[in-house]
């Protein structure tokens, strides 16, 4: 019956966006769908006013959603080359979501992706005082660890007891090594002590974290940031390559940072591969209008453009700059417009300062950091997203905000955003701009951009429809899997053909120095973040992992 029912309606093809089934069991509908012509309203024009004022503003509302049967994961196929599920180890910088964190929900998808096909996982990560039971999945092993003053919720992971020196107890057929912390030694490692295969991901752009350990006042000191240049940058950049050089592959998230790194260097495998998204959550049916900070149906805030911009806040995101653009070249203009900035972080106080100072505090909000799974809800009922940031290897809200045919425009940064916004196709992207001079002039362009794009409703109608379609194509659950499983079979080949012969089959004094060269390095390089992370104030802790869905949930 339904088979019948939709032949009479769509083709195959037009029913489709890209895959015909997600690993979750759902099925996209057709991209148009998307931005439907909505029924006339026969409902006086008083009341129709009102209903459209408080109706979603995006299109995503309309896409209309069919359950499925699943197709197999591409994570199934692994077991063929063993002729058994995999033993796989997770290094992550998070055995729990203590907040909203690109890495920490990737390694959310990949570990209930991997055990869902029967493989067995675990987490290797920081011990982090706060979490619960609940909050830590099935084969997780919590390091010894320390707090990192500067962000609230991170702990860095120490060797600081006898049994993580115990290379017999870490049996597993590959290592992903999905972390920014020196824990990439104990990979290689083991890598070097069993044989294991070790895949790689970098998830920062490292350039753009340093400044970010200073208070605001120091960073913008010319000779400090010469000095984190030399003390810093290239130290770091330098060691990192050498950690990748000794993994069987690297994991990216765009063609701009696989450039990136070969310029430094790593002459390993390298896959582009980027972050999917849930369509269990983005493609769910919207709820309520969440905005209801904005005031009630009579105050004209309400009636204005809606600008939102999403992300943790911390200076390298950029957040201020969009306040800045906002006050100088929109709000004066467009008297109603309104900014929403989700998220939190160490440098909300100075986010809040700037509006401040701009005068625009009473058209900025600050709801904090809101349920990820309500997330759809903010993109759809936005106007425009933005997004300033230079620092993303990938950026997942703006993966998100795409996905929902939410408007976007953003600064190319040639990485993570540049590589998911064609300019006019399915966003628009504009030049950041250098030096003050070209920064003012770029800011001033957003602006204009920015007040085209809400007088134009059809333009903003294409511009979603084009970011719903290649969004689909590019971050299904299943075209990320499909990539990652290809990775994960190079990385075991690539290990195979080094001809590795582990130190565990040596002499015990190979043993020793294998163990002493990363554990040092590991166990200096961590020590020395956390004796940094005491630069900053620290911020007042939160507990706000029960906004996202964890890891093993």
């Amino acid at each position: 019956m339904l088979v019948t029912e939709l032949a009479q309606n769509v083709t195959f093809e037009r029913q489709m966006a890209s895959n015909t089934a997600t690993p979750l069991g759902i099925e996209f509908g057709h991209v148009d769908n998307l931005h439907g012509v909505k029924p006339v309203s026969t409902a006086p024009p008083a009341q129709s006013r009102l209903q459209s004022m408080l109706a979603p503003r995006s299109a995503f509302s309309s896409l209309n959603l069919l359950e499925v049967g699943s197709r197999e994961s591409p994570f199934a196929s692994l077991s063929a080359r063993h002729g058994r599920p995999l033993r796989i180890a997770i290094l992550s910088d998070f055995t729990r979501i203590p907040y909203a964190n690109g890495a920490a929900f990737q390694t959310r998808f990949l570990y209930q992706e991997l055990r869902r096909c029967g493989h067995e996982v675990t987490l290797i990560g920081p011990a982090d005082p706060d979490a619960t039971p609940d909050e830590l999945p099935p084969g997780t092993v919590a390091l010894p660890s320390l707090p990192l003053k500067t962000y609230p919720g991170v702990h860095i992971p120490l060797p600081l007891e006898a049994w993580v020196y115990d290379a017999s107890r870490w049996n597993f057929d590959l290592v992903f090594a999905q972390t920014t912390s020196l824990l990439l030694e104990f990979g290689v490692w083991l890598r070097k002590m069993r044989g294991t295969p070790l895949l790689c991901v970098n998830t920062t752009h490292l350039v753009a974290a340093y400044d970010v350990l200073l208070p605001e006042r120091l960073s913008k000191l010319g000779w400090i940031n010469a000095g984190l240049e030399l003390t810093l940058k290239r130290p770091y950049e330098k060691l990192f390559s050498s950690i990748y050089n000794n993994s069987d592959g690297l994991v990216v998230l765009s063609e701009g940072l696989r450039s990136y790194w070969r310029e430094r260097g790593v002459t390993a495998p390298i896959h582009v591969i980027p972050r999917a998204v849930q369509p269990a959550i983005f493609d769910k049916p919207l709820g309520d209008d969440p905005y209801t900070h904005l005031g009630n149906a009579s105050d004209a805030m309400w009636r204005g453009a809606r600008l939102l911009c999403a992300g943790r806040h911390t200076r390298e995101k950029a957040q201020d700059r969009i306040i800045r653009i906002f006050a100088r070249h929109v709000a004066p203009v467009d008297r109603e417009a309104t900014l929403t900035l989700l998220g939190d972080g160490p440098d909300t106080p100075f986010f809040k300062r700037v509006a401040r100072e701009e005068g625009v505090e009473d058209r900025v909000f600050f709801p904090g950091e809101v349920s990820f799974t309500k997330m759809p809800d903010y993109y759809a009922y936005a106007d425009v997203f933005l997004h300033a940031s230079l620092s993303e290897t990938y950026g997942n809200v703006l993966g998100e905000a795409l996905w929902c045919g939410t408007p976007t425009i953003a600064f190319a940064d040639g990485m993570g955003v540049s590589a998911q916004i064609k300019d006019r196709v399915n966003g628009i992207l504009l030049s950041p701009g250098k030096g003050v001079v070209g920064e003012r002039d770029a800011d001033a362009a957003f602006g204009r951009a920015l007040l085209d794009l809400l007088a134009n409703p059809q333009e903003r109608a294409r511009l979603g429809k084009g970011a719903s379609k290649i969004s689909r194509e590019r971050s299904s659950p299943l075209a990320v899997q499909s990539r990652m499983a290809d990775a994960f079979r190079h990385a075991q080949e690539h290990a195979a053909a080094c001809g590795i012969r582990p130190a565990m089959e040596g002499p015990r004094l190979l043993q020793w120095m294998t163990t002493f060269q990363h554990f040092r390095t590991w166990s200096t390089v961590n020590g020395g973040v956390y004796l940094a992370g005491h630069v900053r104030p620290p911020q007042e802790k939160k507990r706000k992992s029960q906004l996202h869905p964890q890891i093993g949930s």
